[in-house]
């Protein structure tokens, strides 16, 4: 009586495994001669990711306090996430992109965690986004990597020629 159920256990646990969605991980970063608080008071503030050219505004709810939701307007859909933790000291926090439905037709991703971070590095500065997901939808892990590292990308470098200007 206890080897078909145990066998029937496994199967279970096995067709579950089979079935999750496979977990993506993106990190991409950028080398700046420009100190750390420098770089930090650019992108340190939850409230404001314009830094990133997809973005044309954002805003969040309560700053940079644990909780606050972030709206960020991409030039006609609005993607909407959450302030997971921040810490100015360690120049870092974490944020989450609420799945809502509406936010996986505009990134293909679900269960997504993501860290800004800042560090010295020699003379200058490293910046560091990363996150991990599920994709979403239709999107393959691949699909949702792509489109999620081409947002890291694009952010790293315009970040680079901002803080170039100034």
């Amino acid at each position: 009586m206890r080897a078909p159920l145990l066998a029937a256990g496994f199967l279970a646990i096995s067709c579950l495994a089979v079935s999750a969605a496979p977990r993506v991980t993106v990190t991409e970063s950028v080398t700046l001669d420009v100190p750390p608080a420098k770089v930090w008071a650019r992108i340190g503030n939850f409230a404001d990711l314009t830094w990133v050219p997809a973005v044309k505004s954002s805003d969040a709810s309560d700053d940079n306090r644990k909780g606050s939701v972030r709206r960020l307007n991409l030039g006609g859909p609005i993607l909407w996430e959450k302030l997971l933790a921040h810490n100015n000291k360690k120049m870092t926090y974490e944020y989450h992109i609420l799945d809502n439905g509406t936010n996986q037709k505009i990134l293909p991703v679900s269960h997504y965690i993501s860290t800004i971070k800042v560090e010295a590095s020699g003379k200058g500065s490293k910046a560091t986004w990363s996150s991990h997901f599920e994709p979403a939808g239709k999107a393959t892990g691949q699909a949702a990597k792509k489109a999620v590292a081409g947002i890291y990308r694009a952010g790293l470098d315009n970040l680079t020629k901002v803080l170039a200007g100034n």
